[in-house]
């Protein structure tokens, strides 16, 4: 009975393995292809897996304009070959022999990057935890993946992939190669979170590949189909655990995106407006004709109109000089008032002197102010009377000195946490020694934004000053718009940028 019982169940595992691998289409990336796009301040970057060499003879359509082809070459020779970050489901759906398998993988992946190549190791359930940034020290990466370890927990690949992607946190701006490598059972989504299909429309917009490698446990084969889905659509191979003998050959298939090349496209002027263009490269590798096409976003380029030189204006004719009247002769009467005239010159130069003096010696005599009788100041109420001080406010008893602390010689008792979006949202929590901020656990919970970790930051105490650490949090912490690596002192009126929030630091 036992043998049949085991019969069955190799009879039921084999046709869901046959099942998937028939929903499985050959994950050979196609001969020639876009992997990914980067828009610039003035240029656009292509990134073209599959082909021979390098691309200088091309013609670029972009909409119903064009584009010129600046530069093309390899991306091993470029500074900054590539970025990868690998993401690890350490749930324990993850069967214990796979768990050896995936750290073979892992360690052949680090040890055979190449030159200046960055990866960054994470492991992910229901949020994404970083264990190192993007680094080519080979010391750091093998301590990571030495110490992945595997958890109790629901992976919820979906929403983790969606928010990573949505958030910016695994594009930085910069033009560089970027891949993603997942190790996972597959793609399962919460009840109430974003849904596959959202997750395909997202990767549509911002396409970057991804390399997905399967782990069956028996009953996943809809997961899985779900996961190499991710791989399909962007251009990228996938693998399933069980059907590789070597985990080499999953990192030799991925050494083939060093012989991707890049390709800096200037688009015409009039196409630089910010939107969402097709475009479109013909060129001849080998005497074929390859055509790739891609709607890819265009820079943003305020365009300034010529100004047209202003019309000089017209030399207006000279006019010949009027003929100046002749002086009329004076009449002998004039004689009798230059003399009057000067009379009275000399009388105010005597004039003047005098009067100033009469003045000086009237204004001594105002100068002089007679004392008021004491009567007098007492019926005023302006008589001697008890000087008064200024009371200086302060907290704690008077101990003879007038210099005292703002908060006396207690710590402030609240921190505020206010959402700059929504003032209405205001969190409060006493600061003993710290305070816990999260999604779902600590002693303030913002349960209404799914880009906050479960457990995002910490803030504390100290010598009367304020730091807040980042607890390896899916999109980091920010303290007026940069992002904390290290435990940061704060002041009331930063604003710190959880996710997607930017909630006001405040002190009561």
């Amino acid at each position: 009975m036992n043998e049949m019982k085991k019969i069955k169940r190799m009879a039921v595992s084999v046709a869901m393995m046959t099942l998937v691998l028939c929903c499985m289409p050959v994950y050979a990336a196609q001969d020639v292809c876009i992997m990914e796009t980067f828009t610039g301040d003035e240029k656009i970057s292509v990134y073209v897996k599959g082909t021979s060499g390098e691309i200088v003879d091309a013609d670029v359509q972009i909409g119903t304009a064009t584009g010129k082809i600046t530069s093309s070459g390899k991306i091993v020779e470029q500074e900054m070959p590539m970025r990868t970050l690998v993401m690890i489901d350490n749930s324990l759906s993850i069967r214990k022999e796979d768990r050896g398998r995936i750290a073979d993988f892992l360690q052949n992946l680090i040890s055979d990057r190449s030159n200046e190549e960055e990866i960054a190791i994470s492991v992910f359930s229901e949020d994404i935890n970083w264990l190192t940034e993007y680094s080519d020290d080979y010391a750091t990466l093998k301590q990571a993946v030495d110490g992945i370890t595997y958890q109790d927990q629901e992976t919820y690949l979906t929403d983790v992939l969606y928010d990573l992607l949505e958030s910016g946190a695994f594009s930085d701006g910069e033009d560089v190669y970027r891949r993603l490598v997942i190790v996972s059972d597959g793609v399962d989504n919460k009840s109430i979170g974003y849904t596959k299909e959202e997750l395909y429309s997202l990767l549509r917009e911002k396409p970057y590949p991804v390399y997905t490698i399967g782990c069956t446990n028996g009953k996943n084969a809809e997961e899985l189909e779900n996961m190499f889905a991710l791989s399909r659509m962007t251009y990228a191979q996938a693998f399933m655990l069980d059907d590789v003998e070597n985990t080499l050959e999953i990192t030799e298939a991925l050494k083939a995106d060093r012989d991707i090349v890049k390709l800096e496209i200037m688009p015409d002027a009039e196409v630089m407006d910010g939107g969402r263009k097709a475009v479109k490269i013909s060129y001849d590798d080998q005497s074929e004709v390859v055509n790739l096409s891609a709607e890819i976003r265009m820079p943003q380029k305020v365009q300034i109109a010529e100004l047209k030189p202003e019309p000089e204006p017209k030399p207006e004719p000279e006019l010949e000089p009027e003929p100046e009247p002749e002086p009329e002769p004076k009449p002998e009467g004039d004689k009798g008032i230059i003399i009057l005239f000067g009379c009275l010159v000399v009388a105010l130069l005597v004039a003047v002197p005098v009067a100033v003096l009469i003045v000086r010696k009237k204004s001594k005599k105002k100068d002089q102010f007679e004392p008021i009788e004491d009567s007098v100041l007492r019926e005023l109420n302006l008589g001697a009377q008890p000087e008064e001080k200024t009371e200086i406010v302060f907290d704690g008893e008077d101990d003879g000195e007038h210099t005292f602390m703002i908060w006396g010689n207690k710590a402030p008792r609240q921190i505020v946490l206010t959402d700059m979006h929504a003032m209405a949202r205001s969190f409060q929590a006493p600061l003993e020694k710290s305070v816990i901020i999260g999604r779902k656990e600590g002693n303030i919970i913002l349960d209404y934004e799914k880009s906050v970790s479960t457990r995002h930051c910490e803030i504390s105490t100290r010598g009367g000053k304020f730091y807040i650490r980042d607890l390896q949090s899916s999109n980091g912490t920010y303290v007026n718009n940069s992002r904390i690596l290290t435990e940061t002192e704060i002041f009331p009126g930063n604003i710190l940028k959880l996710g997607r929030l930017e909630m006001k630091f405040e002190v009561r």
